[in-house]
């Protein structure tokens, strides 16, 4: 009876002794299934991995166009004081632009004046004093700093009128000037797309046709401002300066 109890006692303790075992092996498992990553997660992970890590900024596009500005420009100007500009700049280098200036007859006084063409009793009147020209630039550093040179076509009119005793005389001149502008000069952006320049050069003729008509019986002082006229606006070197403002795309 003894043996029997014996045995039992020995067979309890091994069975209990084999689910204890079981258990421990359950425990240990538990960790590496609860830290395995589902399988979407992992498919997640490998494309991840995958991805070069390129900065936000270097993945934005930077664009495709050319190196290609157009602009305008409105400004003051010499020897007309008003000039507007179109132009294009290519690659950083070189620009081209055609312009019109322009003198209005409203404050031509002091010009004509300065030019000793309103003394005594023969006046001159201006009635046209414009220009086109075409406009090359080279930029020698890609930056700011421009020498060029213009291409242009000038008009001038003017009326003289000669006071005497005897009554006044009425004449006319008229003067176009095809002319050549070496300059020299700056062109800043000031911020998004707005421009600022300045650049000086000399106005020479390379060619005039000077129109004049006079009564026949004019007096010689009217001939005299007639010639200065022609002088002056077809012969002379005029100064070329100006100052520009403008937007840039």
């Amino acid at each position: 009876m003894q043996r029997i109890l014996v045995a039992s006692l020995l067979v309890s303790l091994a069975a209990r002794a084999e689910d204890t075992h079981l258990e421990a092996i359950r425990v240990d498992a538990a960790p590496a299934a609860a830290t395995a990553a589902p399988p979407g997660d992992a498919a997640s992970g490998n494309r991840e991995s995958a991805r070069s890590p390129v900065p936000f900024e270097a993945e934005q596009s930077s664009g495709s166009g050319l190196p290609i500005h157009v602009g305008a420009t409105v400004g003051l100007s010499l020897p007309r004081p008003l000039d507007a500009q179109l132009y294009v700049r290519a690659f950083g280098f070189v620009s081209v632009g055609f312009s019109y200036s322009d003198f209005p007859a409203f404050v031509a006084d002091p010009l004509l004046s300065a030019a000793g063409l309103k003394n005594g009793q023969t006046t001159v009147r201006l009635d046209q004093f414009s220009a086109w020209e075409a406009d090359l630039r080279v930029f020698p550093f890609a930056g700011n700093l421009f020498v060029g040179a213009g291409l242009g076509r000038q008009s001038f009119k003017a009326s003289v009128t000669q006071s005497t005793t005897l009554g006044n005389y009425d004449g006319s001149v008229a003067v176009s000037t095809t002319y050549a502008t070496p300059r020299i000069g700056y062109l800043w952006t000031v911020g998004p797309g707005v421009v600022l320049g300045v650049d000086g050069g000399v106005q020479l003729k390379l060619s005039s046709n000077p129109q004049v008509s006079l009564p026949p019986n004019a007096p010689p002082d009217m001939q005299s401002q007639a010639d200065r006229v022609v002088d002056v606006f077809g012969n002379y070197p005029l100064p070329s300066v100006h100052f520009r403002l403008g937007w840039q795309y």
